[in-house]
């Protein structure tokens, strides 16, 4: 998920079904490595920088 994306896009691309996308995009936002914005109906889900940094192979930037 290199690209904003919507909970349903996502349940597509990997072949589960949305409630199972949008629980595994609970746990990624809980995490730090997503953000999720309501647009209407419609849920879009984007990397944060730490979770972008992971899927680069990039070490995290150090806290605080």
């Amino acid at each position: 998920m290199r690209d904003p994306t919507t909970t349903t896009a996502l349940a597509e691309r990997v072949g589960v079904s949305l409630a199972a996308a949008s629980q595994h995009a609970t746990v990624l936002r809980n995490a730090g490595l997503v953000r999720t914005t309501r647009i209407g109906i419609a849920v879009l889900h984007s990397l944060t920088p730490l979770g972008r940094a992971l899927l680069d192979g990039e070490p995290p930037a150090p806290l605080g």
